[in-house]
């Protein structure tokens, strides 16, 4: 079990398939880089969370990558695809929305050294509009 725990967020506005710093931490500060806690060997949970955000654009699928840089990984990048947000056209009107999901958490096993990480994040498919991605990061 991970024994501390950094999450940030932002909304992407981004073009499709291009990775963008997710640098808003939750009290809406911004932060560049995690730095690597002290004595921590690796992180072990990864947690995200999706959603649409200001407007979600009609007939689109979407799937959404992290990726994790810097100095404070010892085997370099690593990427993991963290879900998918849609919406369809229903009549007139957006139909199929995306519901209110709960964070996502998963075991990962990703090696940390001193040093700072990067959290980025891209889609590819569609342009939904302006999504929101929040990716936790537990180290241990």
């Amino acid at each position: 079990m991970a024994k501390y725990y950094v999450t940030v967020g932002d909304s992407m506005g981004q073009a499709t398939t291009t990775f963008a710093s997710v640098q808003t931490l939750p009290d809406g500060g911004t932060l560049s880089s995690i730095k690597v806690p002290p004595d921590m060997k690796k992180i072990s949970v990864l947690g995200s969370c999706l959603s649409s955000d200001v407007i979600s654009v009609i007939d689109v699928g979407n799937n959404f990558t992290v990726q994790l840089s810097g100095t404070g990984l010892v085997d370099g990048i690593q990427e993991f695809n963290i879900g998918a947000l849609f919406s369809g056209e229903v009549g007139a009107s957006v139909g199929m929305s995306w519901d209110a999901q709960p964070a996502n958490y998963r075991n990962v096993d990703v090696a940390v050294k001193p040093g700072e990480i990067v959290v980025s994040c891209a889609y590819d498919g569609t342009d939904p509009g302006t999504p929101f991605v929040a990716v936790t990061l537990g180290f241990e």
